[in-house]
């Protein structure tokens, strides 16, 4: 497919709004030329298991998550339509979707556009996943989530936005109780039991849309060795419906000029991200408050309005490698809850 097959459905899309972007996505990946300012392959791991959290042993509610993407940067008249649309950058004279943010370009501001697609697995279950006798009756259930889906980024200099479509099945059909099994054969722990009584085979659907914004002059002063973002968006679905703000700082060596980590809920900004072989080093926090209104896995729970989560990790690239790793501490999500929970993360990424 030409650049000239695609003009018509161009103009008939003249300001698409998020959702259209999932049709955008189908035309970029069949018709997209071959210019790319940058492609990266990311795994997503977290996980409440001493495994990767060597300070404490829990294996219970969110138990262990898994994601897999890829993201890209295609020339494609369509996303260059979403760029601006909602009046974000300054016009679309300033659109370029291979665009490269620290490339220091004089001039007004641009917009640079991405593309990204991912698929995933959660799983879900009860305290004592071994010794169903010392459960309590107010407890999260057994859960798989099988999931994958579509992303769109749109990014200047001092904001990025994040449009997420994700689509799934929750119940026996997303095999967690599999992956448990295979895991803990793996490391020699005992089988879990009650997988039998998980949630039912049913559809899921989220819709995401995150925004980050450089805070310099906010609350802190942004230095060659310190830089914080804003971080605040939205989850509506048949999974979990919420509203969320937060704040992320970072102090480093050589700190690179993009919006900060990635996580799996949220993966990392696919434009403006390094595109040589620069070498960095940098610590993070991460501070959240998250109003929840809906979350499936804690069905039949007397949930707590308001979450909080706190993050730690550390980030470490080489040439075309990044690492990172890092723990989460949340409050109580559910007023039957007897402690609050953490996570530990490890996310890797190769550029290409």
């Amino acid at each position: 497919m030409t650049g000239e097959e695609l003009r018509p459905i161009k103009q008939r899309i003249k300001n698409p709004g998020p959702l259209s972007i999932i049709a955008a996505a189908v035309v970029c990946v069949v018709g997209a030329g071959s210019a790319f300012a940058e492609r990266a392959f990311n795994v997503y791991w977290e996980n409440d298991g001493t495994f990767i959290k060597p300070y404490l042993h829990t294996d219970r509610h969110y138990t262990d998550g898994l994601k897999l993407a890829y993201t890209h940067q295609p020339d494609c008249n369509l996303l260059k339509k979403f760029a601006t649309w909602n009046n974000f950058g300054q016009g679309e004279a300033n659109v370029d979707s291979t665009l490269r943010l620290d490339s220091g370009q004089a001039g007004s501001p641009q917009v640079a556009t991405a593309m990204g697609y991912f698929f995933g697995q959660n799983m879900y279950t009860p305290d004592y996943v071994d010794a169903p006798a010392k459960r309590s009756e107010h407890d999260r259930v057994f859960a798989g989530w099988l999931y994958g889906g579509i992303f769109a980024q749109r990014a200047t200099k001092d904001a990025m936005e994040h449009f997420e479509l994700n689509l799934g099945v929750i119940g026996p059909s997303a095999r967690a109780d599999n992956a448990q099994r295979i895991i803990h054969d793996w490391i020699g722990d005992n089988d879990p039991e009650g997988w039998e009584n998980q949630l039912a085979n049913e559809f899921a659907a989220d819709f995401m849309w995150l925004k980050r914004q450089r805070a310099d002059g906010l609350l802190f002063k942004n230095t060659s060795n310190f830089d914080s973002h804003l971080e605040y968006g939205f989850t509506a679905g048949s999974v979990h419906r919420n509203t969320n703000l937060g704040i992320i700082l970072r102090w480093g060596d050589n700190l690179p000029n993009d919006f900060g980590p990635g996580r799996l809920e949220a993966p990392s900004c696919a434009t403006g991200r390094i595109s040589d072989e620069q070498t960095y080093l940098y610590l993070f926090s991460r501070a959240s408050g998250k109003l929840v209104q809906y979350d499936r896995f804690l069905t039949g729970l007397d949930d707590e309005p308001v979450v909080g989560q706190f993050q730690l990790g550390i980030v470490w690239r080489y040439k075309t490698f990044e690492i990172s790793y890092s723990q989460t501490f949340l409050t109580r999500e559910y007023k039957e809850q007897p402690e609050a929970d953490s996570y530990a993360a490890l996310n890797l990424s190769y550029y290409f």
